[in-house]
């Protein structure tokens, strides 16, 4: 080696050596940065206006608890109360948003439920279903965040859309999810249908919403519905803020730019608009009226046995004539459901 060289080798293993030592802000070996640094504390969220929401706040993680009895129904309250915070997330100035979103739910059995029937054709229900793909909307653009959904229990309809739409999904015990519009006439409205293609392909988003099936947390998995699922609601817990916390230990820039860099997948504000379109003209057939009649009348939208498996139970109520006429009386049909074990 030249001396030129071997001086220039010292040299780069001095400023090497210096360097680390700069890093080594605790003296224990560890490395610290310089240019990571503490973060500003995140800004509280604000308050839920009606009530429907509960709020916990960790480092860079808010879980947003949602309670809404007795089924987590999407009353225009509810859907005002996500509506607001989730334009919270939005950065700003004098603001420091989570880095991490969890929704969960404080209704044992239930997620988020379906929109409210009972508001469907009244001005606040039309206000709340534009508001919802707002929501939707917000939960795909807000890239400055990550939005994770912890569900342990039934998601059907709107609630479903809405978890579709989040970042992440993981599932427990007695997670079951469902798009049931298609077998009560209607189609999903809130961006769901249009969201699932880029999760679990074609093939199963037609599956799933045309068959109007329901799916528990271990196929939801196989199928890339859900991260991942676990067997007891403690683990699902545990795991889902071991993984919220992790995130929100590195850079927001990173993930605002993670986020940003696979933003193409999501759906555009038209065609969000354009479900919402599609959907108001089915929903004010005289026949459509008669079903919703029908099925608040039966489930009461309350935690009864037609409110639990409703994608079966619609089945069952709308169709009886034609299930009795199969050889089998139906049996095969109402299996071809899918499983809520």
């Amino acid at each position: 080696m030249q001396p030129k060289a071997v001086i220039a080798f010292i040299t780069s293993l001095q400023l090497f050596w210096t360097t680390c030592h700069s890093f080594d802000a605790q003296g224990d070996g560890s490395l610290a940065h310089p240019s990571i640094t503490l973060e500003k504390r995140v800004t509280s969220p604000p308050l839920s206006r009606n009530g429907k929401l509960n709020f916990t706040q960790t480092a860079n993680v808010t879980r947003v608890t949602v309670n809404n009895p007795p089924i987590n129904l999407l009353t225009p309250e509810l859907v005002a109360d996500l509506l607001h915070f989730l334009l919270w997330t939005q950065p700003g100035p004098g603001k420091t948003t989570p880095k991490v979103v969890i929704f969960s739910s404080a209704i044992p059995n239930f997620f988020i439920s379906h929109f409210d029937l009972r508001q469907l054709a009244s001005p606040d229900g039309q206000i709340a279903l534009t508001q919802l793909v707002d929501c939707g909307r917000l939960l795909q653009n807000v890239t400055s965040t990550a939005f994770i959904a912890e569900v342990n229990g039934r998601t059907f309809g709107g609630g479903q859309e809405l978890s579709s739409q989040m970042d992440m999904r993981f599932a427990g015990p007695n997670a079951i999810i469902s798009q049931y519009e298609n077998s009560a006439g209607f189609v999903a409205q809130a961006g769901g249908q249009i969201s699932l293609g880029p999760i679990i392909g074609k093939a199963r988003a037609l599956e799933h919403l045309l068959a109007a099936k329901q799916i528990n947390a271990r196929q939801g998995t196989e199928w890339g519905l859900f991260n991942n699922h676990y067997h007891d609601a403690a683990t699902l817990r545990r795991e889902v803020d071991a993984l919220a916390a992790r995130i929100g230990l590195f850079s927001q820039k990173a993930l605002n730019d993670t986020k940003s860099s696979l933003a193409f997948l999501s759906p555009t504000p038209q065609q969000l608009n354009q479900q919402l379109v599609d959907f108001a003209p089915i929903a004010a057939l005289p026949e459509s009226q008669g079903v919703i009649g029908d099925l608040i009348a039966a489930s009461d939208q309350t935690a009864n046995e037609f409110e639990k498996n409703i994608p079966s139970s619609v089945v069952k109520s709308l169709y009886r004539p034609q299930l009795a006429a199969m050889a089998d009386g139906g049996k095969s049909v109402l299996n071809a459901a899918g499983s809520t074990k």
